[in-house]
């Protein structure tokens, strides 16, 4: 029975509703309302600790996975390196390739002139008895002639083996990196699944914490409409006239209660900019209204505005965008933090200088390290829902001494 409905029974009946029978029977509806709300308080509590070792769980998958793809791309960088250096190899295996086929035809070329030269056989030059002094002049070229011809082989044989060691060598890298990629996205499908998994635990204890504080406050309004009417079963066995007050007050009560406020959730817009290299010797203050948000998407809620189950407001900006979109840094700065963090999953912080910094949230990898630096554009994280967020896209905080400021303003 609502509390609207117990109002109609009240003004339908007279003195004899306001009997001590009926206020106890209320006052042993409370009492049992009251050991239901406790029970569930208790089982709240204890679903709350399930969900923070589920936390855990999720917050060693998630880095592991940012890790691997962290990995990854290094080994595209290196693939790509040696397959470069590979197509290098390749050309200079054919450009002495065809060096050698010139210098063999040539060979060819100088050999067929000393043979019909009558100038092929040593053993003939000294045996036609010829003038000795032109013998030996001849045999002496034919030496010269043969070793030049001896060296320019194995100078070409030389090179051609080394070339072929070397495309032997960058084959065999290739391979490598081959085996490599593969066993790393096999281990990054294993990471995924594992994470997925954990996710699938995480958001079926929030779905239970959800409906479990649903209930709650479903439980907390009803302990306080049946006290209110307990207190008023009380004053009306005391003084009738009191009765229509009360209801009137009552009703009024009850009619604000049931108002509801227009809803200020949905899509705020489409940002369809996000940050390109520029060089600036400004300082970061200077830069207020000339920057771009660091993800395309759509724009999910407005700077300070509360958040759904009240009591804490937005302090940045969550930018619906797909998985692994690029997540790229606004301006220029140092990585000061690169870690998991509970509540926000794989987050990045870059600083500015003069007390500014850029905060990128529940990110599926993390690209840049601690110390690095990064310029404006730079790509430094993939979009994803780390951290047990359950839509995928970035959160995005600007902060000065520590204190949010609207992002909104800084951008174009």
């Amino acid at each position: 029975m609502n509390v609207k409905s117990l109002f109609v029974v009240l003004a339908l009946c007279g003195p004899v509703c306001a009997s001590a029978n009926q206020a106890e029977r209320k006052r042993s509806e409370l009492d049992a309302l009251k050991q239901r709300l406790q029970a569930l308080q208790q089982e709240f509590r204890s679903t709350q600790t399930h969900r923070q070792e589920a936390a855990d769980e999720l917050r060693q998958s998630e880095r592991a996975i940012s890790s691997s793809l962290r990995e990854l791309r290094q080994l595209d960088g290196e693939r790509q390196r040696t397959e470069s250096d590979l197509q290098a190899l390749t050309q200079q295996a054919d450009a002495t390739s065809a060096r050698v086929r010139e210098q063999q035809a040539r060979l060819a070329q100088s050999l067929k002139g000393a043979y019909l030269r009558g100038q092929g056989d040593a053993l003939k030059l000294i045996l036609n008895g010829a003038d000795p002094n032109q013998t030996a002049r001849d045999l002496r070229y034919l030496a010269r002639l043969s070793r030049a011809q001896q060296a320019m082989i194995e100078t070409l044989r030389a090179d051609l083996a080394h070339l072929s060691a070397l495309q032997q060598q960058a084959a065999e890298k290739t391979t490598e990196l081959a085996h490599l990629r593969t066993a790393h996205e096999a281990e990054q499908k294993k990471l995924l699944a594992d994470k997925q998994a954990r996710q699938q635990v995480l958001q079926k204890l929030s779905a239970k914490i959800q409906q479990q504080q649903h209930e709650i406050s479903s439980l907390k309004r009803n302990e306080r409409s049946l006290t209110r009417l307990v207190e008023r079963l009380n004053r009306l066995m005391a003084q009738r006239a009191e009765r229509e007050a009360a209801r009137a007050r009552a009703a009024r009560q009850a009619q604000r209660k049931h108002e509801t406020p227009p809803s200020g959730s949905g899509s705020l817009g489409m940002n369809t900019q996000t940050p390109v290299p520029f060089r600036s010797s400004e300082p970061f203050s200077r830069l207020k209204g000339s920057l771009h948000l660091p993800v395309a998407g759509e724009l999910m809620n407005r700077f300070g505005a509360p958040r759904e189950g009240g009591g804490l407001s937005w302090k940045g900006l969550f930018i619906r965008a797909a998985r692994g979109t690029a997540v790229k840094a606004i301006a220029a700065g140092q990585v000061v933090f690169a870690e998991w963090l509970r509540g926000f999953g794989n987050l990045i912080i870059i600083d500015h200088g003069d007390g500014y910094m850029s905060l990128y949230s529940n990110n599926e990898s993390l690209y840049k390290q601690v110390g690095e630096r990064v310029q404006p554009g730079d790509t430094i994280a993939a979009v994803g829902n780390s951290g047990g967020q359950p839509d995928t896209g970035l959160y995005f905080e600007m902060r000065h001494q520590s204190r949010p400021v609207n992002p909104l303003d800084w951008v174009k």
